[in-house]
C-alpha cells in the first residue's frame, strides 16, 4: 500500500531530495544567466526553468497526498486546517524574505542605483505581493489595484503567487465534495482563487508562453498520486527504466527558452511517475547522514528559491558577466544566507501552524 513514511520506504527522502535540487537548479540557472554568458544558450533547458517546472509537478503529488490523506485519517479535517498548515508553510518564507528583498534591494538602489528595480519597489507591488495578488489573472484583472508587478528584484515571486491560488482553488473543490455542508463558503473561495488556476490551463504569464499550462503540469502530479494511491506503480526494475528514459527524453527534446512548452510536461510526469514507484520499491535509507543531509538542504529550499535572485542582482549591476569567481560566490552567498534565515523562519512552520491552531482553539472557562 503506497505510503510515505520515511521508515518504510525512501520516496519521502526522495521527494525532499527533489524538491533541493529543484531550488538548486533555480539559484545555478540565474547564476549562469547572470555571470556566464558562455553557457547560456546552449543545447539544454535552462536549470531555472526546469527546477519552476519540477516544483509545480512535485506540488500537484504533495498537495494531493496532504488533502487525501489528511482527511481519510481525521474526519475533522477541513478546509480551514489544510489553510492554515499551508499558510504556515508559505508565509514562514515568505514574509521574512520580502522584508530581506526589502532591505537588500533600497542598499542596491542608495549604493548602485537601476531604472527597472526602482519601478517595482514601492509599497502597492510589497502589499500585492504579500496578499499574492501580484500578476493576477482573471475576469478581476482589469481592476488597476489588483495588477502590481512582483517586488522590487523578487522576481521568482511570480510562480509562487500560483501555486498558493492553485492550493486554495484545489482544496475548495476537494472539501465541496468531500463536505458538502461547507458548499456556502467553498464555492466563493473556488470562484475568487480559481481564476488565477483556469487561466494557467492554457494560458501564459507572458505572450512568450512564459509559465504557460502550469497548472495541467500540477494535475499531472496530482495524477501520479492517485496512481500511487491506487496501487498502479510498476516494479523497480520498470520503474528505475521509466526514470532513465523519461529524463534523457526530456533533455533531448526541451530546448533553452521553450521549457514552458506543454508537449514536454508529459516527461515531467512520467519523471515522477518513475520515482515514486522505484523509492516505494526501496527500503528507506539506513544512513542517517544522508537523510540529514537532505533534510537539511530541502529544510532552506524554499527560502532560497524565493531571495537568491535579490542577492544575485547587486552582483549583475556591478559585475554582469563576471565569470565564475562571481558566479561562485553568488551560489554559495545565496545558500549560506537562505539556509541561516531558513533555521529561524522555514525549518520552524510546523511550529508556527501548531501556534496558529492553538490560537484558533476556544479557551475553557473555570
Amino acid at each position: 500500500m503506497f505510503n510515505l513514511n520515511p521508515t518504510k520506504n525512501s520516496t519521502s527522502i526522495t521527494l525532499d531530495a527533489l524538491r533541493a535540487i529543484a531550488a538548486q537548479a533555480v539559484c545555478i540557472g540565474h547564476g549562469i544567466s547572470f555571470f556566464m554568458p558562455q553557457l547560456r544558450g546552449g543545447k539544454f533547458p535552462l536549470p531555472q526553468n526546469v527546477g519552476v517546472l519540477l516544483f509545480f509537478v512535485l506540488s500537484g503529488f504533495l498537495i494531493s497526498y496532504t488533502l487525501v490523506e489528511r482527511s481519510s485519517r481525521d474526519p475533522q479535517y477541513g478546509f480551514s486546517q489544510f489553510f492554515i498548515e499551508r499558510a504556515a508553510r508559505i508565509y514562514s518564507a515568505l514574509l521574512p524574505c520580502l522584508i530581506a528583498i526589502a532591505a537588500i534591494d533600497a542598499a542596491t538602489l542608495h549604493l548602485i542605483g537601476n531604472a527597472a528595480l526602482a519601478a517595482s519597489y514601492n509599497f502597492k507591488a510589497f502589499v500585492a505581493n504579500i496578499f499574492m495578488l501580484e500578476t493576477y489573472r482573471g475576469p478581476l484583472e482589469h481592476l488597476s489595484f489588483l495588477r502590481s508587478p512582483t517586488f522590487g528584484s523578487g522576481s521568482p515571486l511570480w510562480t509562487l503567487v500560483i501555486e498558493w491560488h492553485i492550493y486554495l482553488f484545489v482544496a475548495a473543490l476537494f472539501f465541496l465534495g468531500a463536505r458538502p455542508a461547507a458548499a456556502l463558503l467553498m464555492i466563493p473561495i473556488a470562484l475568487v482563487f480559481g481564476q488565477i488556476p483556469t487561466h494557467y490551463i492554457f494560458g501564459a504569464l507572458q505572450d512568450d508562453g512564459l509559465g504557460q499550462s502550469l497548472f495541467l503540469l500540477w494535475l499531472g502530479g496530482a495524477y501520479v498520486y492517485f496512481l500511487a494511491r491506487g496501487g498502479w506503480l510498476p516494479p523497480r526494475g520498470i520503474s528505475l527504466a521509466i526514470v532513465v528514459a523519461s529524463a534523457a527524453t526530456y533533455f533531448m527534446v526541451a530546448r533553452p527558452y521553450a521549457e514552458y512548452q506543454p508537449k514536454t510536461y508529459p516527461l515531467l510526469i512520467l519523471f515522477l511517475f518513475g520515482m515514486v514507484g522505484a523509492t516505494q520499491a526501496t527500503r528507506a535509507t539506513s544512513a542517517a547522514v544522508l537523510a540529514q543531509t537532505v533534510r537539511f538542504f530541502s529544510g532552506y529550499s524554499f527560502t532560497l528559491y524565493l531571495l537568491h535572485h535579490t542577492i544575485m542582482y547587486p552582483a549583475f549591476l556591478l559585475w554582469k558577466d563576471g565569470g565564475w569567481l562571481i558566479f561562485g560566490c553568488t551560489v554559495i552567498l545565496a545558500n549560506v544566507v537562505a539556509a541561516t534565515l531558513a533555521v529561524f523562519t522555514e525549518m520552524r512552520h510546523r511550529q508556527l501552524a501548531g501556534y496558529l491552531f492553538a490560537l484558533g482553539k476556544p479557551r475553557s472557562h473555570a
